[in-house]
């Protein structure tokens, strides 16, 4: 009799205790803090908006450098040749370099021992850690040789991750970084929770202070929403 009560009073108590947890769980939902993916995504949306104005200031400076030559006025084809370059600079479509920052990410060494498949990289870790350094005012990226602009896809294709699509070579991927302040993405970036997915993952990353060179967005640039614009008198 004394057992059947004991039984009966720890099955009691553990429902007991369940009950409570879900009351508090059903009155204190857990409530996951989206601030930093929302400002990434207004980051992006900024940066796009920024690429579409630039596409469309190079489509309208070709259009005038090809009147200007046509008409022979050798004095506004200079400027208008000058500013063309400038805006072909600021579109990733000129090949850049200076002291920036390599990124090396590739699996742990021990995934590397024997037979044991190599841990896969999921396209959206690339698009966020793409992110976040636009986010630490990276000026200019580029992922093993391809420039990263803001219509730069990034996609798996047959287990196979492409970029610009063009496939991304065997490890290590090295990641080429020109900021506004390099010292100081450096230290965000290492510490950042695009890295510490990698980690999670398997991966080690590296980064460091060095020269870099950074190739120019090969793809063709289509441009959207043109409108007529009002000579210049």
């Amino acid at each position: 009799m004394k057992e059947r009560q004991f039984m009966f009073a720890t099955i009691a108590l553990i429902i007991g205790g369940m009950l409570a947890v879900q009351f508090e769980t059903t009155n204190n939902p857990i409530v996951r803090d989206t601030r930093d993916l929302w400002e990434l995504r207004a980051d992006l949306e900024k940066e796009k908006q920024r690429q579409q104005e630039l596409n469309e200031e190079l489509q309208r400076y070709n259009e005038l450098l090809n009147k200007y030559e046509s008409e022979g006025n050798d004095e506004k084809i200079k400027a208008m040749e000058k500013a063309l370059a400038d805006l072909k600079k600021q579109a990733g479509l000129t090949t850049v370099s200076g002291q920036g920052i390599v990124m090396t990410i590739e699996p742990f060494s021990d995934q590397l021992i024997g037979d044991r498949p190599l841990p896969k990289i999921d396209p959206d870790m690339l698009r966020r850690l793409v992110n976040e350094l636009n986010r630490y005012d990276a000026k200019e990226i580029s992922i093993d040789g391809q420039r990263i602009v803001s219509k730069t896809p990034i996609r798996e294709v047959n287990g196979d991750i492409y970029i610009n699509n063009e496939p991304v070579s065997s490890f290590p991927i090295q990641i080429h970084v020109l900021a506004k302040n390099n010292e100081k993405l450096h230290r965000k970036i290492i510490a950042s929770p695009a890295v510490e997915e990698f980690v999670r993952e398997n991966f080690f990353v590296e980064a460091s202070l060095a020269e870099v060179i950074l190739p120019a967005y090969e793809q063709s640039v289509k441009v959207k929403y043109m409108k007529p614009a009002k000579e210049e008198t």
